[in-house]
């Protein structure tokens, strides 16, 4: 009797568990998770030699070794490729890091504009056909949308109540990305926007917790430091320097930056249909209501990360790094578009402030506007993108790493 009853008491308390909402929620998450990464590994059905390249360089340990850069996607890279030849999973690899960026920003939206706007804008920016060709992309490409994670961390130290987990997380994860071609000068862009509020972190922390901090950091940092010593050009491709700059190209070079997103974008079937801009025509409406609502609060910090960061890509479009500027780009742009809708909203709030049909009516029109450039967005890329003679041309490679 005793063992009966207590086979039904762990039954009861299985049951219980398994039943209870957030169980369920969690397992239909996770099921969509895996449904998404696996669908979007195989779009286009065949590979580029963009990717069959790196996944090839990657599994050698030695070659990593000689060039870190990009190291967590490469180290990831080299663990997945022990146990598959299928370059499917290094594209996963991306799509889970691309799937991580969207939470981040999401949070940094909901933090600056409340719950709603975030669904919005994260949204629109997790569906658009240019960011998800990067995020599923076999190669480290992925690993420039990171600076959403570090925002969303500096943030959550900011308003957040934790005072050892967030400095360390912040601290280590800045250390991993350190490694990504570009790195030094959002670091230095965030050190003039925050460097007061980030050594008043530092200082503040505990001293086990800032030892394993710092020394976590320095281990990370090692092999960078070491290959960029032993090796210029490493130090050249991590500072996204070419090997010659073409000044009569450098205004041409910058005005292509904003052009990819509102006119038209450079030739690169990798990533894009034909010529066509980032941005639909709802995504590039609420844009320029957001540039309006930020220049009516230019003094707020979020403003200056905006404007800093703009600076950069031009920097980089200078540079000739036209295709790396537009990817920084993307989650920031985005930002802007949520304060567009948020603008939008307010403005129509503001007219009716008590009429719970006019209100409910404007925030349904917003709503299917954002839905319209989904589609759009979604349409482009699994439907238009894979069956133009241009991807296919570039995508023609089987998935099999040699």
């Amino acid at each position: 009797m005793k063992v009966q009853k207590t086979f039904l008491d762990l039954w009861g308390l299985a049951k219980n568990f398994f039943w209870r909402r957030q169980t369920i929620y969690a397992v239909i998450f996770i099921g969509l998770l895996v449904f998404v990464v696996v669908q979007l590994s195989i779009v286009p059905s065949g590979f580029s030699k963009e990717e069959l390249n790196y996944a090839s360089q990657s599994q050698d340990y030695g070659a990593i070794g000689r060039n870190p850069l990009s190291l967590p996607h490469k180290l990831t890279t080299y663990a997945v490729t022990k146990f598959t030849d299928s370059d499917r999973w290094v594209r996963a690899i991306s799509i889970v890091f691309f799937g991580f960026c969207v939470v981040a920003l999401y949070r940094i939206l909901k933090r600056w504009h409340g719950d709603q706007i975030a669904l919005f804008a994260s949204t629109l920016f997790a569906t658009n056909a240019v960011a998800l060709a990067v995020g599923r992309l076999g190669t480290p490409l992925v690993l420039l949308f990171g600076w959403a994670i570090i925002i969303s961390l500096l943030l959550w130290i900011q308003h957040g109540y934790s005072s050892r987990v967030a400095p360390f997380f912040l601290i280590v994860f800045s250390a991993i990305l350190l490694y990504v071609p570009g790195a030094p000068y959002f670091f230095i862009l965030l050190g003039v926007l925050f460097g007061k509020k980030l050594l008043y972190t530092v200082a503040s922390l505990k001293k086990p917790t800032l030892f394993l901090a710092f020394f976590s950091a320095i281990f990370v940092l090692l092999p960078l430091v070491l290959s960029s010593v032993r090796d210029i050009t490493i130090l050249k491709e991590w500072l996204l320097l070419p090997d010659t700059i073409n000044i009569k190209s450098i205004v041409v070079d910058i005005l292509r930056v904003p052009s990819a997103f509102i006119y038209r974008s450079p030739v690169d079937p990798l990533l894009n249909v034909g010529r066509l801009p980032v941005f639909d025509v709802a995504s590039g409406g609420f844009f320029l209501i957001g540039l309006y609502a930020y220049q009516k609060h230019i003094k707020l910090e979020r403003t200056k990360l905006m404007i800093m960061t703009a600076i950069l890509s031009i920097v980089l479009g200078a540079l000739g790094q036209v295709t790396i500027a537009v990817v920084i780009l993307l989650p920031f742009v985005y930002s802007v578009i949520a304060a567009g809708i948020c603008f939008v909203l307010d403005e129509w709030y503001s007219v009716f402030p008590k009429n719970p049909f006019a209100r409910s009516f404007g925030l349904l029109l917003v709503t299917f506007v954002v839905l319209m450039s989904v589609y759009y967005q979604l349409t482009r890329f699994l439907v238009v993108w894979p069956q133009t003679p241009a991807t296919r041309s570039v995508y023609s490679q089987t998935s099999l790493i040699q």
